[in-house]
């Protein structure tokens, strides 16, 4: 009876890895299949915007008023099925973690000024009013510009699309803690029509969207805020919506903000993930102030100093580790180069300092291994300053 037993769960264990593999299988299709679509759509569509635009400059000759009206309504939808297809291949690498980010230490309202420079005669072509509240006590956080910008596009685009004639769009951020957790908020809000109650809870799925009919005639795939919440997610944080009949919608999403050793570990992963990408060597240089007795924050804000100041290249990094208590540099640099700004660092030392310095991939290929390896050289007594 056991025997029995034992032999049908592993054979439907066998059963559920081979279906989860297929559907692995699936979904890595599906997504080269939209990627090569994708791909292969967006260079006749070019040719086709060019031709478009020659014959509106009247290059090929001069034309009616009647003709150019004609030929800027196949532009313009031109223009929209290009944006369609970059968010189809955009989401399609999200979706299979193909894509990378780039992020940058930066001002969010940064990023939303010009978002809504850009979007301005979009709103005003509408007779919407607008407003924003950004707050100038929000930190700089950690973002992918070029994705962020891109997510705003399409909720405030929303905003336009789905508002009420002469209504309104604001929008604002705000620094907050949530759940124990500094985050950066930022809300668009709008007083067009309300999101049914029942759709809610499926309007960031792919291809979703909060009314059929309401798509059909402001046009759309359903893409667009499956694609904002994937951009959100990836830079670790979270984007929901809120909705009343008569009122309008706030789509509200918020960012993380790094601190210390999380900003560390951010940096260390991108310098990892761009030298493997690039094939390429960089160094960790940690330094610590030696005697327990001179550690405080003013001696280490005259380090961290200091430290910029030796630091050459443009994609070097500075930045804490334990607690603030160690500072570090990641150069894009071999051991040689590691050496020479360590020896910089001879001539501007106050207080006695230790050092380590790794190199990947030499030293370890891994972070916690790059990490054990930097501490270990720390400990060493021959690397004082």
């Amino acid at each position: 009876m056991m025997d029995s037993q034992q032999k049908e769960i592993r054979e439907l264990k066998q059963a559920l890895l081979k279906a989860n593999e297929d559907i692995e299988k699936l979904s890595r299709l599906k997504s080269d299949f939209v990627s090569v679509i994708s791909h292969e759509l967006r260079t006749p569509l070019t040719s086709i915007k060019e031709s478009v635009s020659l014959v509106l400059d009247e290059v090929a000759g001069p034309l009616s008023e009647n003709q150019k009206v004609f030929l800027n309504i196949a532009k313009n939808n031109i223009d929209r099925l290009a944006k369609i297809i970059i968010d189809i291949l955009d989401f399609s690498k999200l979706e299979a973690g193909r894509s990378t980010m780039h992020k940058k230490k930066m001002d969010i309202n940064k990023v939303i000024n010009d978002v809504c420079l850009e979007m301005r005669e979009d709103i005003k072509k509408n007779e919407l009013s607008f407003d924003t509240e950004l707050s100038d006590k929000i930190e700089k956080i950690w973002l992918d510009p070029k994705r962020i910008s891109q997510a705003l596009r399409h909720l405030i685009d929303n905003a336009i699309k789905f508002n009420r004639k002469k209504g309104s769009i604001k929008i604002s951020t705000n620094q907050e803690l949530v759940d124990a957790k500094e985050v950066v908020r930022v809300s668009i809000e709008d007083t067009g029509i309300s999101i049914p109650q029942e759709n809610l809870q499926n309007i960031f799925d792919s291809f979703m969207t909060g009314d059929s009919s309401m798509t059909r005639k402001h046009k759309g795939v359903g893409i667009g805020l499956s694609l904002c919440k994937r951009i959100v997610d990836y830079h670790g944080g979270e984007l929901w919506v809120e909705s009343k009949e008569d009122v309008g919608s706030k789509f509200i999403f918020t960012l993380p903000i790094y601190k210390k050793d999380d900003e560390f570990n951010f940096l260390l992963d991108e310098a990892i993930e761009r030298a493997k990408y690039n094939d390429m060597r960089f160094a960790l240089i940690v330094f610590g102030i030696k005697n327990k007795k001179d550690i405080n924050e003013e001696n280490l804000s005259e380090l961290e100093k200091d430290i910029h100041f030796v630091v050459r290249g443009p994609e070097d990094k500075v930045t804490r580790f334990k607690d603030g208590e160690f500072i570090v540099i990641m150069a894009e640099t071999d051991r040689l180069g590691a050496e020479k700004i360590v020896g910089r660092m001879k001539g501007k030392v106050r207080i006695p300092l230790n050092f380590g310095v790794v190199v990947y991939p030499d030293d370890a290929k891994e972070k916690d291994e790059l990490i054990k390896e930097a501490e270990k050289k720390l400990g060493s007594k021959k690397n004082t300053l």
